[in-house]
C-alpha cells in the first residue's frame, strides 16, 4: 500500500516527523512477528504496564527502552521478533479510584488504557500491535478462569479459614507477598501501603506449596541473575531437619509439642524451649500454668508488634509458663526443661516452636544470658586430636565439626570406646532413634506459604465456582467440557454499587440476582463471590500474547512449541517474589497438564533499575520531583528521549535524571538529522570510513550485550567525527541510518526514505526492515590503545581509545565504565586530567 511521504525542510522538527510516520507504522504493524515463519524466533518480553489514568510514566519508558531496541536489532540481524504488549488492568488502582470519584472502573480502565497507547505510540515502540490483550476483556479472563479450574480439578484450589492479612483500608485480604514493612517494621500493604492485620477468614488459596521443589529445581534451568534466584530460593525456604515431639510435664496434662530443627545433633545441648505467643498449646495448658494472667498480658503486647520488631536484634523478651516443663526425648531423666514464650519465635514458621539451644544460637544465648538458663556446647569445630580443640567461645555457630560423646548419648547406638563423632553421623543417628522410639522423624519443610488468592473486591476475575445446596462446592464447567467456552467466561456483572462491604464481604454478594444461580446438574446454588487477585491474569499473558484471537484454545499448541520459552524477559525486581514467582508456578502446572510444552515460562531475566528524580530521590507528586513523559517527548521528542535514557547508565542501574543530559542528545540528534546535506556520491575521507566501521563493530557487539549507554557514547563519537568531514558517502550514509535505526526510530526512518529516494510509502522499504550493516573487519581493526584509568590515583578500570577522540569523548566514555561508577559514586568529581595517550586521572 502506497502513501505520500517524506518532507522537504532539512531543519530538524519533531513533531513533523513523528506525525509523518508514527501512524503508518501502526497501520502497517511495521514490527509484527511471523506466526509461520521459518526464521529462528526470538520471545522478548517486558512486563506489561497496569494501565493508569495519566498515562506512561517515565519509569514506563526507560524499562521499555532497552528491551525495543534489542528486539529491533534482533529483526534486522534475521530473527523472527515478538515484541508484544498489553494491558494488565484488573485490581486495586481502578477500583480504588472508581470508589473515589464514582466513575465506574470500566470506564476509568477504558480511558487509561487510550492515554498509555497514545504514549507508547508518541514513544515509537516498535509493538506488535497485533498482539495486545487486555485481562479485563472476558475473551481473556475466560482463559484465566479456564486455569483456576484446572487448579480446582487437581486438588490444588481450596476453600480454608486460616489467619491471613487484613487491609481495612483496602477492605480485602491480601497475600503474604503482598505485604511489606515499612521503615519502622510495621506490617503495611504493597499496594498504597496501607496498614494491615491479622484476621481468621476463609480465604481461597492455591497450593503452590506443592510445587515448591519444583519452583527450587527449575532455578537451576534458567538464566536469571543470582540475586534473583536467591531470592526466590529464601523465599521458598527449604530446610532439612528433624520434626522432634517434646513431651509436656504438667499436673493433669498429657500434652506434648513439636519443633523443627536443622541441628537434631545439637538435641543434647537444650536447656530451655520456647513457644511463640499464638501457639495453640498455651490454651490447653491453661488450668496448669500457674501465672496465666502475665501470659495473657505479653501475648497481647506480641500480637501488635511486627514479624521485623520481634525478630529484631534487641533485648529478648519472654516468660516462663510456670508450672509445665518439658521432658527430653532422649534423656529420660531431664524432666524440668522449662518452657517459655517469647515474641522473637513466629507461629507462621516451622512449628511455632523451638528447643533452644544458647551455646550454638545467638537469639537462644542472648535469652539464656538474661534469664541465668543454663549453656551447654555440644558442637566442636576441632577434633580432639587438635591442641587447640577447647579454645572456643560460645555461642559457636557450625554447619560442621565434631559432637563428644557423653553417657546420654550412648542410647544412640555408638561404640562404648567412641568419643566423639561428626555432626552429620550425629544428626543420622539422632534422627534414627527418634524415629524407633516413635519421637521424631526426618522432615523438609518450607518457608512458602500457599498463595491467598481470593480478594473482596468488584474488579477482578469472578471464580467460576458454586456453592451448592449441601454445602459442597462446584465448578460451573469442567475443563474438557466440548462446551467449556460457551461456559465461559463467567462475566464479572456490571454493578451500579461496586464499593467495598466494611464487614469484608465482596461487593459481588450485594448482586443478588447474580449471585443466586444453580448447579450443573440445575439445583439452586449461589455464586463465590469474591474475585481474583490482580496477579491472576499477569500469570500467563505472555502465553497469550503467543495467539492473541484465538477463542478455543489458550493457544494453538503448534505456536506454543514454536515461541516458547520467552527467550528474554525484562522486568522490575519488585515483582521477584510476586509475580515471577507466581507465574513460574502457573507454567509449571500448565507443564505437568501437558498444556505447554516446556517447563520453564521464561529462559532469561534481568531487572531494570530505578529512575530518580532531579534532586537524587524516587520520584513521587508530594515532593514534586516528578518527570512527565508526554511533556519530555512533546519538547525534545521521542529520538532524543530514547537516546537520552540509553545513556543514563546501565538497564538495571539507580540513576537520576538530568534535564542537561536530554538536552545535549537532543543536539546529537539535530547534529544527525543536519549531516544529510553532506551526503554524496562521491567518495569520503578515509578516517571516516574507518571511523564508521569501528563504531559499527562496537555497537554490534555493545546492543547484542545490552550496553545501550556505551553504544549511544559510540554514536555520539562518530557524529562528531562526521561533522567534522566535508563529504559523506551514500553507502555509508545508508549503513549508518541502519544502524541508528533501532535508537531514533523516527530520524532514521525520514532519512532513510529521503536518502533512497522513495517517494510513495511501502512496508517493505522501511529502514526497521532492512538487514543490520555489516562492519568491514579490516576497516574496523585501527590502531588503538588502552589507558588505566585512575580514581584518586589508583587504577578502577580502563579504556580502549581509537582515532583522535576529543577530551569532552573521553571524559563522556570514561564516566560509563563500571570501575569509574562504583568509585565515585556519592562523591564529587573535582578534576579530570586526560593526556593523550598517556594519562587518564579522576581527583
Amino acid at each position: 500500500m502506497r502513501r505520500g511521504i517524506t518532507l522537504e525542510t532539512t531543519k530538524f522538527n519533531h513533531h513533523e516527523v513523528e506525525g509523518h510516520w508514527r501512524q503508518k507504522w501502526v497501520d502497517d504493524n511495521v514490527c509484527a512477528a511471523e506466526d509461520n515463519s521459518t526464521k529462528p524466533k526470538k520471545f522478548i518480553l517486558a512486563e506489561f504496564p497496569y494501565p493508569s489514568g495519566t498515562g506512561l510514566h517515565m519509569g514506563h519508558f526507560m524499562r521499555y527502552t532497552l528491551p525495543e531496541i534489542y528486539s529491533r536489532k534482533l529483526r534486522m540481524s534475521g530473527y523472527n521478533v515478538m515484541f508484544p504488549l498489553g494491558w494488565d488492568a484488573f485490581g486495586l488502582p481502578a477500583e480504588n479510584y472508581a470508589v473515589k470519584t464514582g466513575v465506574h472502573p470500566a470506564e476509568t480502565t477504558e480511558k487509561a488504557i487510550s492515554n498509555f497507547r497514545h504514549s507508547l505510540e508518541h514513544a515509537g515502540f516498535g509493538i506488535d500491535w497485533n498482539r495486545i490483550v487486555n485481562t479485563t476483556d472476558p475473551s481473556y479472563y475466560r482463559w484465566t478462569q479456564w486455569i483456576f479450574l484446572k487448579f480446582w480439578e487437581a486438588g490444588l484450589a481450596e476453600i480454608k479459614e486460616q489467619p491471613v492479612w487484613w487491609c481495612e483500608e483496602l477492605k480485602t485480604v491480601l497475600a503474604n507477598e503482598e505485604v511489606l514493612e515499612d521503615e519502622q517494621g510495621n506490617k503495611i500493604s504493597e499496594r498504597g501501603e496501607h496498614p494491615v492485620e491479622k484476621r481468621d477468614l476463609r480465604q481461597w488459596v492455591l497450593k503452590i506449596t506443592a510445587y515448591a521443589d519444583k519452583l527450587l529445581e527449575g532455578l537451576n534451568e534458567i538464566d536469571f541473575p543470582e540475586y534473583v534466584r536467591a531470592a526466590q530460593s529464601n523465599w521458598i525456604g527449604k530446610s532439612f531437619g528433624a520434626r522432634i515431639s517434646f513431651p509436656v510435664v504438667a499436673k493433669d496434662a498429657e500434652l506434648a509439642f513439636d519443633v523443627f530443627t536443622t541441628r537434631p545433633d545439637t538435641i543434647f545441648g537444650v536447656t530451655f524451649m520456647v513457644l511463640a505467643p499464638e501457639h495453640p498449646l498455651i490454651e490447653k495448658l491453661a488450668d496448669s500454668i500457674g501465672n496465666m494472667d502475665a501470659v495473657e498480658a505479653y501475648r497481647q503486647r506480641a500480637q501488635n508488634m511486627s514479624d521485623r520488631d520481634r525478630q529484631a536484634a534487641k533485648e529478648k523478651t519472654g516468660v516462663r509458663l510456670e508450672g509445665v516443663t518439658a521432658a527430653h526425648p532422649l534423656d529420660p531423666s531431664i524432666k524440668d526443661i522449662p518452657i517459655f514464650i517469647a515474641d522473637y519465635v513466629l507461629m507462621d514458621y516451622g512449628t511455632g516452636a523451638i528447643m533452644a539451644v544458647p551455646g550454638h544460637d545467638e537469639r537462644d544465648y542472648q535469652f539464656a544470658q538474661k534469664y541465668e538458663l543454663p549453656v551447654i556446647q555440644t558442637v566442636w569445630k576441632n577434633s580432639l586430636s587438635d591442641a587447640d580443640s577447647d579454645a572456643t567461645e560460645l555461642p559457636i555457630s557450625l554447619d560442621s565439626g565434631f559432637v563428644r560423646i557423653t553417657k546420654a548419648m550412648q542410647s544412640l547406638g555408638f561404640d562404648a570406646k567412641l568419643e566423639e563423632v561428626s555432626c552429620a553421623d550425629m544428626k543420622e543417628a539422632v534422627t534414627v532413634t527418634l524415629e524407633k522410639q516413635g519421637a521424631g522423624k526426618k522432615e523438609v519443610t518450607y518457608r512458602l506459604r500457599d498463595w491467598l488468592f481470593s480478594r473482596q473486591r468488584y474488579w477482578g476475575e469472578p471464580i467460576p465456582l458454586v456453592h451448592k445446596e449441601d454445602g459442597s462446592v462446584e465448578a460451573i464447567v469442567k475443563t474438557d467440557d466440548p462446551d467449556v467456552t460457551k461456559k465461559l467466561p463467567l462475566e464479572l456483572p456490571a454493578v451500579p454499587d461496586f464499593t467495598p462491604s466494611s464487614d469484608g464481604a465482596s461487593p459481588l454478594s450485594k448482586n443478588h440476582d447474580w449471585v443466586k444461580t444453580v448447579d450443573r446438574d440445575g439445583k439452586p446454588a449461589l455464586r463465590e463471590t469474591n474475585t481474583m487477585p490482580n496477579w491472576a491474569g499477569s500469570c500467563w499473558y505472555y502465553l497469550r500474547y503467543i495467539d492473541p484471537h484465538n477463542d478455543a484454545c489458550i493457544a494453538d499448541p503448534k505456536l506454543m512449541k514454536y515461541w516458547l520459552p520467552v527467550d528474554r524477559y525484562f522486568g522490575g525486581s519488585e515483582h521477584t517474589t510476586l509475580h515471577l514467582l507466581y507465574s513460574r508456578f502457573w507454567h509449571r502446572f500448565l507443564f505437568d497438564q501437558g498444556v505447554v510444552p516446556t517447563p520453564e515460562p521464561y529462559a532469561w531475566r534481568m531487572n531494570g533499575g530505578i529512575l530518580l528524580g532531579e534532586d537524587g530521590v524516587k520520584q513521587s507528586k508530594s515532593r514534586g520531583n516528578v518527570v512527565d513523559l508526554n511533556q519530555m517527548l512533546d519538547q525534545f521528542g521521542a529520538d532524543a528521549l530514547r537516546m537520552y535514557i540509553c545513556f543514563l547508565g546501565p538497564y538495571d542501574a539507580t540513576m537520576a535524571w538530568n534535564a542537561g543530559g536530554l538536552k545535549a542528545c537532543r543536539k546529537v540528534v539535530e547534529s544527525i538529522f543536519a549531516l544529510q546535506d553532506k551526503v554524496s556520491t562521491a567518495a569520503e575521507d578515509e578516517d571516516l570510513t574507518k571511523a564508521f566501521h569501528r563504531m559499527l563493530k562496537r555497537v554490534t557487539s555493545m546492543v547484542d550485550n545490552l550496553k545501550m549507554n556505551t553504544a549511544v557514547s559510540e554514536f555520539m563519537i562518530f557524529v562528531n567525527v562526521a561533522k567534522k568531514k566535508e563529504v559523506i558517502n551514500v553507502e555509508t550514509w545508508h549503513l549508518f541510518l541502519k544502524s541508528l535505526a533501532p535508537f531514533c526510530v523516527f530520524v532514521a526512518e525520514e532519512l532513510w526514505q529521503k536518502s533512497n529516494g522513495f517517494t510513495d510509502w511501502e512496508k517493505e522499504q522501511s529502514v526497521h526492515l532492512q538487514p543490520w550493516p555489516e562492519f568491514d573487519e579490516a576497516l574496523a581493526a585501527d590502531e588503538s590503545i588502552v589507558l588505566g584509568v585512575q580514581v584518586n590515583g589508583k587504577v578502577r578500570d580502563q579504556l580502549e581509545i581509537s582515532g583522535n577522540p576529543s577530551e569532552d569523548e573521553v571524559r563522556a566514555a570514561v564516566l560509563e565504565l563500571n570501575g569509574v561508577r562504583r568509585n565515585l559514586e556519592g562523591k564529587e568529581l573535582k578534576k579530570f586530567i586526560y593526556i593523550p595517550g598517556k594519562i587518564i586521572s579522576l581527583v
